[in-house]
């Protein structure tokens, strides 16, 4: 198609002003001129400049790359376990840039998607946690990262499940909490076989992260149905920190029965670290623990360990 020159256009709108109708009439007759122009313009013009040569922009130079050449899993909550990406540029010039991590089920990841700018050289490390239910066979899988045209894969070894033989029925089980208080006072805190309150905030406990707010609560689901007609709660009580003057001085023991939450206990001016709750068993799918006052005041919810048994 022709491509109308700036000369060509000029030419033809000063011959309509002088000899075009007046009023509206010429006003439109400009307007379909434009338009006419802009579709030859269009048509004509953007190939042409299409094919004008230009500087390509540099292609991405992503790498990927792992701290370690696999990733053993116990299929428990609470584990640590996972691998370090390490996400970087090797190109000349900055970038914006997507790594996407794909774990098959049933194992998890922490994250399924690390967007960043990268400077060039610059490379990235971002912890990756990689978990599993209970009940996820035994064997190797692989989580495969892509970025760009680069991809990780690496070799994912999950190992049997440990027996539970405490009698404790919330071994093992997963945990959550209204709130966290990170990195010391994880909700697994509470329920990794750890009464001793010695260690609280260093291996074990749970505290809440709203300071001066009750009730919370903190929630384990089972992974099927079991009788529960016991639990037993050690709040923090230590030498330097005693259950007096920092441990739980309230809370209600409920249990999801039959899908709706039923209060089975209930503790009220508590002074003592470690406190017993006994009532018929029901057979149930998740207990909770609602926490709604300490010993210190209006503070925090702090639990060293929380156990449930069958009587």
């Amino acid at each position: 198609m022709p491509i109308l020159s700036s000369t060509a256009v000029g030419a033809l709108v000063r011959a309509l002003r002088r000899t075009g109708p007046a009023g509206a009439p010429r006003r439109r007759t400009l307007a379909v001129i434009a338009a006419v122009v802009m579709l030859v313009t269009l048509g004509g013009v953007a190939p042409a400049l299409a094919a004008v040569p230009g500087k390509a922009a540099p292609a991405q130079q992503l790498t990927l790359g792992s701290d370690v050449d696999h990733v053993t899993v116990d299929p428990v909550p609470c584990a640590v376990q996972g691998f370090q990406l390490r996400f970087g540029n090797a190109g000349s010039s900055a970038v914006y840039a997507d790594a996407f991590i794909d774990a098959p089920a049933p194992l998890t990841v922490s994250r399924s998607l690390v967007s960043s700018y990268l400077p060039s050289g610059y490379t990235l490390k971002v912890q990756i946690a990689v978990g599993a239910p209970r009940s996820t066979p035994p064997g190797t899988y692989t989580i495969t990262v892509h970025a760009g045209d680069q991809q990780l894969s690496l070799p994912v070894q999950v190992e049997p499940a440990p027996v539970n033989d405490t009698g404790n029925l919330v071994r093992y089980m997963p945990v959550s909490a209204s709130s966290e208080n990170l990195p010391n006072y994880p909700a697994c805190g509470a329920v990794d076989g750890d009464r001793d309150s010695t260690h609280w905030g260093t291996t074990t406990g749970w505290n809440d992260a709203t300071k001066g707010t009750f009730p919370d609560w903190l929630q384990v689901s089972f992974d099927q149905p079991v009788p529960v007609g016991r639990v037993d709660l050690y709040t923090l009580d230590s030498a330097k920190y005693p259950a007096a003057g920092y441990g739980l001085s309230a809370w209600d023991v409920e249990l999801q029965v039959g899908g709706s939450w039923q209060t089975v206990a209930q503790v009220r001016g508590n002074t003592a670290g470690e406190v017993s709750s006994t009532f018929a068993a029901q057979t149930a799918t998740a207990l909770r623990v609602v926490t709604l006052g300490s010993n210190e005041g209006v503070t925090y919810s702090r639990v060293v360990e929380l156990e449930a048994y069958t009587s």
